[in-house]
């Protein structure tokens, strides 16, 4: 699972809210959406996030029919306001970057099922050739 750089989650969650108020859950699965699946916080990941801008002044608590929401305050859209260009600049091309994932991903499940099609002896003569290239391949992407 791919994680934001320490602090920015803070500035996506602005970005979120920006569209307007949302709870909790809506921000998880927003976060979820926009990542194509790829990061899928736990709430517990949010929820002190949300305290800090809370606290910092930058989001509000308002209740929508009876549900607990998160919205921007003036000082939260100024902050958006200020950055939003080079927020969807960078957030264009991480969505880029994801949509591409899609392609990685087909490769790696024909690999599994390759891997699963194996009669049980074929498999366990070849487990650590297996291995042995799966290791050498990501080692390649680790160094490129």
């Amino acid at each position: 699972m791919e994680r934001f750089k320490k602090g920015t989650l803070k500035y996506v969650i602005l970005m979120i809210l920006n569209t307007g108020p949302k709870g909790v859950y809506d921000i998880k699965k927003y976060l979820k959406e926009i990542s194509f699946g790829f990061y899928n916080p736990s709430t517990g990941v949010i929820y002190p996030n949300l305290k800090n801008m809370l606290s910092e002044n930058l989001i509000k608590e308002v209740n929508v029919k009876g549900k607990k929401k998160f919205t921007l305050t003036d000082n939260g859209k100024k902050i958006v306001d200020e950055n939003i260009k080079r927020w969807k600049t960078i957030f264009e091309k991480r969505s880029k970057k994801y949509e591409k994932m899609d392609q990685v991903h087909d490769i790696i499940e024909n690999i599994m099922k390759n891997i699963l099609s194996m009669d049980d002896e074929n498999f366990e003569g070849n487990f650590d050739e297996i291995l042995k290239i799966m290791n050498e391949a990501n080692k390649k992407i680790e160094n490129l």
